[in-house]
């Protein structure tokens, strides 16, 4: 990399559900369409890393990007530059300087997703049925077809105060979250048992498992080793967010 350049992480934030996902497509108003759009007009990368692609209707309280920024530009004030040129539904939130290897999507080491659940039927099937899903395991019944088949590890899932479910883990694949969250509710309102929903998770067992909605979803946070983390405990603390729960709430971000 010249001398003249460094690696610089962007925390990015989107009302998911006037998007059509993260990434471009053709004439669709997407995120990074939005980006592609803006980051020229400050002088920046066209195309940044980004830790994950997110699909439509999900939003993100902190999605971060990686790309080399000239090292005269002045980071404090590149947030709100860029910030301008954007549209008032998504925004930059901080623009820190990191480490030379750091990379937004393979430095990562932790996602965190959050979902609000409106109708959670029974808490006590809804949490056994959360309490089966933590581990290293092929989640293969539990997200898209086309997504790679390798095993995946869940670190927790936990109700949070609000109806919230709380989702830790090293990554997810495409509708992963969506489809664990509609198999739990399925549990938890009667129309599948729990050992169907325990086949689906230890051996693979296909079940009719319907995707959550997608506003109800947001990508909580992008977590990094503590070497290489762009971003301190208290930036990542202090972001304030309201989690949308339907489609039509247009106001869940800060």
């Amino acid at each position: 990399m010249s001398p003249d350049f460094h690696i610089v992480a962007f925390w990015c934030w989107y009302r998911g559900q006037n998007f059509h996902g993260f990434q471009q497509q053709g004439t669709l108003r997407t995120v990074q369409a939005e980006l592609l759009r803006a980051f020229p007009e400050v002088g920046l990368e066209r195309n940044p890393v980004v830790a994950g692609r997110t699909d439509r209707g999900v939003s993100a309280r902190m999605q971060v990007l990686s790309g080399r920024v000239d090292k005269r530009t002045d980071l404090s004030s590149l947030p709100a530059r860029i910030n301008a040129a954007l549209p008032d539904d998504m925004g930059i939130h901080l623009a820190k300087a990191s480490a030379p290897k750091f990379n937004a999507a393979w430095s990562a080491s932790e996602k965190e997703y959050r979902y609000v659940v409106t109708e959670p039927g029974d808490l006590t099937k809804l949490m056994d049925a959360a309490s089966l899903i933590p581990g290293t395991r092929d989640f293969r019944v539990f997200h898209f077809k086309t997504s790679q088949l390798k095993p995946r590890t869940v670190t927790s899932v936990e109700l949070l105060e609000g109806n919230v479910l709380r989702f830790t883990g090293e990554g997810f694949a495409r509708f992963m979250v969506r489809m664990l969250v509609g198999g739990m509710l399925a549990v938890s309102r009667g129309e599948v048992s729990i050992d169907v929903f325990r086949a689906g998770l230890e051996q693979q067992q296909n079940f009719h498992c319907p995707k959550a909605p997608p506003e109800a979803l947001t990508l909580w946070s992008v977590g990094y080793p503590p070497d290489i983390d762009p971003f301190s405990a208290d930036e990542r603390a202090s972001f304030q967010w309201r989690i949308a729960a339907h489609k039509n709430d247009d106001n869940p971000g800060a």
